[in-house]
């Protein structure tokens, strides 16, 4: 069995195994049992564990239910459990009732890495309150949006780099601050309040795979009975480090990253120059997944919803006829990458269509081949389009035959491309681009520029498609449905993108609400309604009709289309109201 395999058996059978976490383990079981009949394995069900044996009885991969994370003994006997075993990989399936009932997420235990947070499966809208004052500042410490020590989590990746005395130190200034006292260990840290009583617990794990470390730090948070944990764990990424929270309320908690400034390696050869650090981060938008993958390695610290909405990218909507796959990808992109100086970047490099006959063609392949060896040369992060397939891949490399790249369906990396693939589809577009960082707007300027763009993707489609853009698309993908001519493939995926896109919308509005003045909130909360509105009706239509590969086929027009069409309704309305509320907000954040 190899990695790919089993990741592909994850993708097409996750959102199933979402479904049926709640039922419980002999639920999951039942969709595991054909993973474990392809892989030719014997699986044997021993609640909460579900394990997939070898010919010779030995466990290769173990499954775990922990449907109540305040369990510590639970928790424990999990890693207790790898430990026995000690198969290639046990995937633990966690339920996060802390963010609402109904969120679960899965965390692998592996010989690397022995706490890894793999995926959100299942996910709610609801989110609960969190817990107490002091704990909950610790918490906010290494949250995105924190400074602390400055200039935020990029400073505790470096030092988490380092020896671990400086993070000691670091956490023992905090200490002070909060009125506790700070005993430090081999890599730990304990505080005490003045009455004693031990009220957090910091681990750095040198070793991210050794098992009994895991073990001790449980053992040590149920002997102390500390309210909250935290624990670094060093991931495969240059100066990337992920915290984990562990608490009363949730024993497995993912709780953020720690992401240094990342600086390209010397090349391993003369004939092979990567930057060993670069990847893309997976979004259905592959487009923002490079740049996102780009600037998390030039260290340009910037959320995911910021990316998707100061850039527009989170209000767009493209539809092509049939609901073709094209329609995410295929509008004129130019505005979008110039809002990106708002946030502290710039895209340049070579775009060129050239039909298949073209005599200029290998003259744009020369060219493109020649700037992206360049950027790598000098450590510019860079991406281009259609390496493998249609979409966008971040290009980390070359060697003298072409390209090394990481994008859907490679997250960790392809190659080498034959430089002189660029352009020879029917698409025929020689597209290749390096990031750079530049000085950022400040939120007033970034917002409105983002607003101004939104209410053009909105009504002018004209001016940035000539396919169905904005409310004209959502006619245009009604029609399509009602008509019964809807393609399976595009469906599935353009619902994906889309509803991705107005998820973002949503945290975006709130994150600028957070960054300008509290005379604009109302306005904010009226734009949020109507885009939780838009995102909560695109994810029922994304959920019904998930994006799947193979023979494509009309959707039919059954009771299950018809639902999927008064979704479509709602959000078109909700996006014309929205639309009216940003031009609101637009003449309040006045020139």
């Amino acid at each position: 069995m190899s990695g790919p395999d089993l990741g592909a058996f994850w993708s097409e059978n996750k959102e199933r195994i979402g479904v049926a976490l709640a039922q419980g383990v002999d639920a999951v079981a039942q969709i595991l049992h054909g993973g474990a009949d392809a892989f030719e394995f014997v699986q044997e069900v021993a609640a909460p564990y579900i394990h997939w044996k070898r010919a010779d009885g030995r466990v290769a991969l173990a499954f775990c239910v922990v449907p109540d994370p305040r369990d510590l003994d639970t928790v424990l006997d999990v890693y207790k459990h790898a430990k026995e075993l000690q198969p290639a990989l046990v995937a633990v399936f966690v339920h996060q009732w802390t963010d609402g009932e109904g969120n679960w997420d899965a965390f692998a235990i592996g010989p690397r890495r022995a706490m890894q947070h793999c995926d959100r499966i299942c996910g709610t809208e609801r989110v609960q309150q969190r817990g107490p004052e002091l704990r909950e500042d610790i918490y906010t410490l290494f949250a995105c949006d924190h400074e602390f020590p400055a200039p935020g989590r990029a400073q505790w990746a470096e030092l988490l780099a380092g020896p671990a005395a400086a993070v000691i130190d670091h956490l023992a200034a905090l200490a002070a601050q909060h009125g506790c006292v700070q005993a430090a260990s081999d890599h730990a840290a304990h505080w005490a309040n003045p009455q004693g009583h031990v009220e957090a617990q910091f681990f750095l794990l040198p070793d991210p795979g050794d098992i009994d470390a895991y073990i001790a730090i449980y053992e040590r948070i149920r002997a102390t009975g500390c309210p909250v944990s935290f624990v670094f764990v060093e991931r495969d990424e240059f100066r990337v480090y992920d915290i984990f929270r562990l608490s009363a309320r949730s024993y497995l908690e993912h709780h953020n990253q720690a992401r240094g400034t990342v600086r390209a390696k010397p090349a391993e050869s003369s004939e092979t120059k990567t930057l060993a650090d670069l990847r893309w981060v997976p979004r259905w938008a592959s487009h923002v997944g490079c740049i996102k993958g780009c600037l998390n390695y030039l260290g340009v610290e910037v959320s995911d919803a910021w990316l998707f909405g100061a850039t527009g990218h989170a209000f767009v909507i493209n539809i092509s006829d049939g609901l073709c796959p094209s329609g995410p990808t295929d509008w004129n992109t130019d505005r979008f990458l110039e809002l990106g100086r708002n946030i502290g970047y710039e895209v340049k490099g070579i775009d060129e269509w050239c039909p298949r006959k073209d005599d200029n063609l290998t003259q744009i392949q020369q060219e493109a081949w020649d700037y992206v060896r360049n950027c790598i040369d000098e450590g510019t992060p860079c991406y281009g389009w259609e390496l493998v397939h249609p979409d966008y891949f971040v290009i980390y490399g070359y060697d003298e035959t072409g390209y090394y790249v990481s994008g859907p369906g490679c997250d960790e990396g392809a190659g080498p491309i034959p430089w002189q693939k660029l352009g020879t589809s029917e698409i025929g577009v020689v597209l290749v681009a390096g990031v750079r960082p530049a000085e950022p707007a400040d939120a007033r300027r970034t917002v409105r520029g983002a607003l101004t763009y939104a209410l053009d993707l909105g009504h002018n489609r004209r001016k940035w498609t000539d396919r169905a853009g904005g409310l004209a698309g959502y006619d245009l993908w009604i029609e399509t449905m009602e008509a019964g001519k809807a393609g399976r493939f595009g469906l599935g995926y353009n619902a994906a993108v889309w509803a991705e896109s107005r998820q973002f919308a949503v945290e975006f509005l709130r994150e600028a609400r957070q960054r300008l003045e509290s005379d604009l909130h109302s306005l904010f909360d009226r734009a949020i309604a109507q885009y939780e509105v838009i995102a909560r009706n695109l994810k029922t239509i994304s959920d019904a009709y998930p994006h799947q590969d193979g023979k494509d086929s009309f959707v039919k027009v059954d009771g299950q289309a018809l639902t999927a069409i008064d979704a479509l309704k709602q959000a078109r309305t909700a996006e014309a109201t929205g639309l009216d509320v940003l031009a609101e907000l637009l003449i309040a954040l006045g020139s």
